[in-house]
């Protein structure tokens, strides 16, 4: 009795601890875990068994190499979900994320409206889809404006980073350009990608890139301390390499890309430059 007497308090000093620290408050922590599942599950089904894509989720995905891209984005989230959920003590650590996953969330809700013709709303999974991607445009700002309201003070920015910084929006910059011309005219230019896309399923690589892009262009402005880089380029590292090996696991999906490769190891070797100023800081001071 007196231990649950003890629980509210003890709950309100976790967060008042939290607020004091600028820390990841409780209910922010609790989205992230939503988060960290959901990615998890459809990124291990859509990466792994992509062929399932074509009747199991909640529109009909195909070729498979068009699930595995999407796998590929929830993979890397569940990574960037993970190290908050796991290791991360710091809202610093992860401020730059929340702006990259209302821009996914609010591209992939409006492409549900848009073609919801070809959703199957009869299967319970959709109506999941529907209301996360709904909501979340919602619930992030929400959290994240309860953390700014208890952030620790703004740190001067360590100059060791100007290149990156620099690099990074130049590279949000082209990524934002490129997914929302392919968002806005995916008839047109869906023929131009490397392997085939509806206008559904190109607004949906359209809003993954778009939220890579922000994601970028997010570092560029809010980077002030070089372990601040971790989560967001670890992410990006590992997405670039997801992607780079959909034309080794389905090549007879892929053609042309050259390109595509090519900007993808860009993008990775931006992502090892940042990890190489992160890594150390994150050993020295943690996330």
């Amino acid at each position: 009795m007196y231990a649950a007497c003890r629980f509210p308090e003890s709950l309100s000093l976790v967060t008042q601890v939290a607020q004091a620290r600028g820390g990841v408050l409780p209910l922010t922590r609790a989205g992230v875990w939503l988060l960290f599942g959901l990615a998890l599950v459809n990124g291990a089904f859509l990466f792994f068994l992509p062929s399932h894509a074509l009747t199991d989720y909640a529109w009909s995905i195909k070729p498979p190499v068009n699930a595995a891209f999407i796998g590929s984005g929830y993979l890397a989230g569940t990574l960037a979900t993970g190290l908050v959920v796991f290791a991360t003590t710091r809202w610093r650590s992860l401020q730059t994320l929340p702006p990259a996953l209302w821009v996914l969330a609010t591209t992939l809700a409006v492409a549900t409206l848009v073609h919801n013709d070809k959703f199957k709303f009869d299967f319970v999974p959709t109506w999941a889809w529907v209301i996360i991607y709904v909501g979340i445009p919602f619930a992030v700002p929400y959290l994240v404006w309860r953390q700014r309201a208890n952030a620790d003070p703004e740190p001067e920015a360590d100059p060791r980073l100007n290149l990156l910084r620099a690099l990074s929006a130049v590279a949000g910059v082209v990524i934002i350009a490129g997914a929302a011309a392919l968002y806005l005219f995916p008839g047109d230019l869906a023929s131009h990608w490397v392997w085939p896309l509806t206008p559904l399923l190109a607004r949906v690589v359209a809003g993954w890139y778009a939220m890579f892009g922000t994601m970028l262009l997010t570092c560029a402005l809010m980077l002030r301390r070089p372990s601040e880089a971790f989560i967001p380029y670890s992410t990006l590292a590992v997405w670039c390499v997801l992607l780079l090996a959909l034309g080794l696991l389905h090549p007879d999906d892929v053609s042309g890309a050259g390109v595509y490769v090519v900007g993808m190891l860009v993008l990775l070797a931006l992502s090892v430059l940042a990890l190489w100023r992160a890594i150390p800081a994150v050993k020295a001071e943690g996330l």
